[in-house]
């Protein structure tokens, strides 16, 4: 624990009470609980808004945890997974509202094989740094992609 102190993991010992993030940020508090015995370890986590609301509190077990240690390193993985799923959450959110401004409306996951011309679109366009909002016709660097499609007899 020792070697915290260099690598940016700090303690600080002078905090008593739970104090809540400032403005729109939310503070996301997490803690670990170790049996030696059952080397099982069980964690919290709690994500709470600027006004101290609770907006997620969960709890996990786990089996074959060897230390505190790393009772609590996993109670940290799960507390950033918690911040990813809340920020995904938000994303599907935006979906299902943005979606009913539509009469019908269908989501389906298909592959990529199936999907070459909006692949070829993203990939290109994140490696290029690029972002373009064409009407009616593709980036240059897509129009292979989309003859090959156009033409092609369908399956």
């Amino acid at each position: 624990m020792d070697d915290l102190e260099g690598s940016g993991l700090t303690r600080n010992a002078e905090i008593t009470t739970w104090v809540p993030p400032s403005g729109k940020t939310i503070k996301i508090n997490f803690d670990g609980a170790f049996d030696k015995q059952r080397s099982r370890a069980a964690f919290g986590v709690v994500a709470r808004n600027g006004e101290g609301r609770v907006l997620i509190a969960r709890s996990k077990l786990h089996e074959n945890v060897g230390s505190a240690f790393a009772a609590e390193s996993l109670a940290c993985l799960c507390a950033i997974q918690t911040r990813i799923e809340m920020e995904i959450a938000a994303y599907l959110r935006n979906i299902q509202l943005t979606a009913e401004h539509f009469r019908w409306i269908h989501f389906r996951h298909i592959k990529k094989e199936a999907n070459r011309l909006a692949h070829t679109i993203a990939t290109e366009s994140l490696r290029r740094e690029e972002q373009e909002y064409l009407n009616g016709m593709v980036p240059g660097f897509a129009l292979r992609q989309m003859e090959e499609e156009w033409l092609r007899e369908p399956d």
